[in-house]
């Protein structure tokens, strides 16, 4: 065999381990001259497309895979953050497609080294450099999210005056919506606003207005309140509301529900 080509006759001595050893050898040997272009191309201009190809490798997998997000944990103070996108529907989503890989990426690592910042600090401090609307617009369709009656009211108030879907969405713990609201909607006042439904309503049926519950408690409502069992049971009987509910209608009472389980 030529001074030029990689020797792959290595015969397995020394055992099954020995033979196991020889059998990888050869095989590297052989990828080896497949790769040199029959001895013209040298070893190292060889290990260099190697190490290319790995590198290209890795940087598809860091800032495609969603597998790869566990990687961000490496520091601590990211731990949060991972654990509330692998809980939500975000987790078939690299990281790098809401936060893109840029130069920035030095300055982040130095602060990390330099101040350690907690989840919270990290928020604050990097937070406000994206906006939000335009990275949740890579993959949300606005037309689609108008369709929706709790995007519809809030859309004009979010997105045009401040701009941002995370006045109402943490994108990395999409549950905590309903504490959201409180941004903007005081609790106390909520509530009290709410007890005074029933009490308009009876003073609008007093009137001849007979639609009035309906503009809750019906699928065509823009929030619509359930009824309960008992209450579509009486639809289907044919019975009203009055004939089952007296007036002055129990207030009704929010407090401790979800905003999310009318305002949809």
């Amino acid at each position: 065999m030529s001074d030029d080509k990689f020797d792959i006759e290595v015969e397995p001595r020394g055992g099954a381990g020995r033979g196991v050893i020889n059998k990888i050898r050869n095989a590297y040997k052989r990828i080896l001259n497949y790769l040199s272009f029959a001895g013209r191309v040298s070893p190292f201009v060889v290990l260099l497309i190697v190490v290319l190809v790995g590198l290209t490798a890795g940087a598809f997998y860091i800032n495609y895979s969603p597998s790869a997000n566990k990687i961000c944990t490496l520091c601590h103070n990211m731990e949060p953050y991972y654990q509330g996108i692998a809980t939500s529907p975000h987790r078939e989503i690299n990281c790098h497609k809401c936060h893109p890989l840029s130069p920035s990426v030095i300055r982040e690592g130095v602060v990390q080294l330099l101040e350690a910042p907690s989840a919270a600090e990290i928020r604050e401090k990097f937070g406000p450099e994206i906006n939000m609307y335009e990275v949740c617009l890579k993959c949300h369709v606005k037309e689609d999210l108008l369709q929706r009656q709790i995007h519809n009211v809030h859309f004009e108030m979010a997105v045009e005056v401040v701009g941002a879907c995370d006045i109402c969405h943490n994108p990395h713990a999409l549950e905590e919506i309903d504490s959201q609201c409180l941004k903007c909607h005081k609790e106390a006042s909520t509530i009290i606003d709410h007890s005074r439904f029933h009490d308009e309503a009876v003073f609008r049926l007093e009137k001849g207005d007979t639609g009035v519950c309906l503009e809750c408690h019906s699928k065509q409502a823009v929030w619509e309140v359930p009824l309960a069992p008992s209450c579509v049971r009486g639809q289907v009987e044919g019975k009203g509301c009055f004939d089952c509910h007296n007036a002055p209608l129990e207030p009704p009472d929010i407090s401790g529900t979800p905003c999310t389980q009318c305002h949809k």
